[in-house]
């Protein structure tokens, strides 16, 4: 269980890709196999019968199974989902201007639900009944039914674009690519984004990403996400929002959108639901959409 979980909620990040190969998957499951081998040997003998004291064994090697070397691969695998989770948190605000349905907020109730699962088998002896796990882990299953619709899969790869107007200095360290850009060059870069994000309204777009703008500004999205958190201090969600928040604010008490519902201006300024759109106003402005009507609409 804990090694599928991990598998499944990489398969909904890009980390899925470093899984692309048979062999990069097998190893993981090697202890789960063998634990399972050892649980269906006493069934799958030819002649159905097993020794008295070798059946014994296999009770207390099963038994130890379940409470030392399942806890340990949950601990293992678990707290890798958790900083996956925490890293696909992290970048899809650095380059995604929206977060339902790939927000991954749900994996927190569902780890937790699976906590309470391992933690059944503490209070496991060789005699309990397992319906004490079963149950945990039929709710488990039933959450993850309902939730598994409503994800969205995307791919957060870096996609590099050559520069023709600023020249950026590219440094390897530890073989890892680390984008370095002058003052003098951030500036016009940042200059730059503004304008563009201003005069084009493009903040209005549901579904932009930082790869658009670095696109439009024939530019790298690294770049782009080092201005915005060494020079603008926020991330990329953050960054558009703020805009479509000053719209926002402008049709709100607009007579010509009088009659048009939250949800519907939420939609307008390019949020896709209104409660993304009530969190991110209330943040940013201090009170709610409907309040700020009633504060500032002018009949």
């Amino acid at each position: 269980m804990p090694v599928i979980i991990y598998f499944y909620i990489s398969s909904l990040t890009d980390k899925i890709k470093k899984y692309k190969e048979i062999n990069a998957v097998l190893p993981h499951f090697f202890i789960p196999l063998q634990s399972l081998i050892f649980n269906i040997y006493p069934y799958i003998t030819l002649d159905n019968q097993v020794d008295e004291s070798l059946r014994k064994n296999l009770d207390y090697t099963n038994y130890f199974s379940l409470k030392v070397i399942f806890i340990a691969l949950n601990i293992y695998y678990l707290t890798h989902t958790i900083l996956l989770y925490i890293k696909h948190r992290k970048q899809i605000k650095n380059i995604l201007s929206y977060e339902i349905g790939i927000s991954l907020n749900w994996v927190l109730f569902f780890l937790l639900g699976y906590l309470s699962f391992v933690a059944c088998f503490f209070i496991l002896n060789p005699d309990s009944s397992p319906y004490v796990v079963y149950l945990p882990f039929l709710l488990i299953m039933v959450y993850t039914f309902f939730q598994r619709d409503a994800q969205i899969t995307v791919e957060l790869e870096s996609s590099v674009i050559q520069n023709t107007n600023i020249t950026i200095e590219v440094e390897n360290q530890q073989n890892k690519q680390t984008n370095s850009i002058n003052d003098e060059k951030r500036e016009i870069l940042k200059n730059q984004m503004v304008d563009y994000i201003e005069n084009e309204k493009v903040f209005l777009q549901k579904d932009l990403t930082i790869y658009d703008v670095a696109k439009a500004l024939n530019t790298n999205n690294n770049y782009i996400s080092n201005i915005l958190n060494n020079s603008l201090d926020c991330n990329f969600v953050t960054f558009i929002n703020s805009y479509r928040i000053e719209e926002a604010k402008k049709i709100l008490i607009s007579k010509e959108y009088s009659n048009y519902t939250i949800e519907a201006i939420s939609a307008i300024v390019g949020f896709n639901s209104k409660s993304a759109f009530n969190n991110a106003f209330k943040n940013k402005v201090g009170i709610t959409p409907s309040d700020y009507i009633k504060l500032n609409r002018i009949d």
